[in-house]
């Protein structure tokens, strides 16, 4: 007893005939079968593409990581086509520090691979050059002559500027590929969503 409270009563007991209901099972969730062709709205032309995927090793896992990119002042990089460059480059000079592996970057926080990186976090640093304030020959206008007007060979004689990234590459997850083979069979499990983006992923790197 407490505070002059009465202890609180047990609960009350099962009788030996009844059987405690037992939990609900999660319904799966099944593809849905088609009940035909449409029969109202307009007719249009759409071309897709499809891709046939067949995953020979259940039992193997990919990789997820988690990418940052920031200047040498340590403001963030933003944007997908200084990432990818940045990943293309880091990729390119440190290939023989990551064990080979291929990359597939969707050119923001996440990058895959088919295998382990050397270390569960790897930071780079990589230097871009940005030729986009300078003009070459080609594009360059003339004085009547042939050759570039004064602006022109100003900016011509401009070096182009480069720019210093540090990467940072830390392990996300491990996605095991049997989560794409159970989805598929309507068997929704916590790696079902994260292993169709990686699929995702990986056919849009290899259209690039």
């Amino acid at each position: 007893m407490k505070d002059g409270l009465p202890p609180p009563l047990p609960p009350p007991p099962i009788p030996p005939n009844v059987t405690p209901e037992p939990g609900k099972k999660k319904a799966e969730r099944l593809p849905k079968a088609r009940r035909g062709l449409g029969s109202r709205g307009n007719k249009i032309s759409l071309s897709t593409n499809h891709f046939k995927v067949d995953v020979a090793t259940l039992d193997r896992r990919c990789f997820h990581y988690s990418v940052s990119l920031t200047y040498e002042d340590g403001r963030p990089a933003d944007g997908k086509i200084v990432g990818r460059k940045v990943i293309d480059r880091v990729h390119e000079t440190y290939i023989s520090e990551l064990d080979g592996q291929q990359f597939a970057y969707d050119g923001e926080k996440s990058l895959f691979t088919a295998g382990p990186l050397p270390r569960k976090k790897l930071q780079f640093t990589v230097v871009l050059e940005d030729a986009t304030s300078s003009r070459t020959q080609g594009n360059a206008s003339s004085d009547g002559d042939g050759s570039p007007n004064m602006a022109d060979r100003k900016r011509l004689r401009r070096p182009c500027q480069s720019k210093t990234y540090k990467v940072e590459i830390s392990l996300a997850a491990k996605i095991p590929l049997q989560a794409i083979a159970s989805a598929l069979q309507g068997q929704d499990t916590e790696n079902s969503q994260e292993a169709f983006r990686m699929l995702d992923i990986i056919l849009k790197a290899a259209c690039r």
